[in-house]
């Protein structure tokens, strides 16, 4: 079953350079659900996909890179209320770092809206053009963290790693 996830995984990654989907989408959720919680919304689950939206020019024999990923996530609160975050990423650093427009809102509520989630101090590699290449806060990890089985979507790549 492992290699058949891994299969997957490793069919809806770029070939040459650029932004993954699947790190997008899987870094997104775990910095959306700390920011959640940081701002006092007690995160049952999200989960995010991916989809390329942008890609840069085409290099000699190779495919161009992606620039920019749509990420949209769908989750709930402990209490039922539905949680969407969505925006555009166009800059991942590790598993610490999205660069981009991000809104996450909470039953139709706006939470935050942010162009940095997790912490960028020093890194402008990631950072878009004419950024400057800034930091954002310190994110401190969820106290634990489970994984569910979701069906894989066909046109796009997703994760779906619940908070806490």
């Amino acid at each position: 079953m492992v290699g058949v996830g891994v299969g997957a995984l490793v069919g809806c990654e770029p070939s040459a350079g650029g932004l993954s989907t699947i790190a997008v989408s899987v870094t997104t959720d775990q910095l959306a659900t700390r920011a959640l919680e940081r701002n006092h919304v007690s995160v049952q689950w999200l989960g995010c996909s991916g989809e390329v939206e942008e890609t840069g020019k085409k290099g000699e024999g190779s495919p161009p890179p992606v620039t920019a990923v749509g990420v949209d996530c769908q989750g709930q609160t402990r209490d039922g209320k539905k949680i969407i975050v969505y925006g555009r990423v166009t800059g991942v650093s590790g598993d610490a770092c999205v660069r981009g427009n991000l809104t996450a809102k909470v039953d139709g509520r706006t939470v935050f809206t942010s162009t940095v989630l997790g912490s960028c101090a020093g890194d402008a590699s990631s950072a878009p053009a004419g950024s400057g290449g800034g930091g954002g806060p310190e994110t401190s990890r969820p106290s634990q963290s489970s994984w569910a089985p979701q069906p894989w979507p066909s046109d796009s790549c997703s994760t779906t790693l619940p908070g806490k």
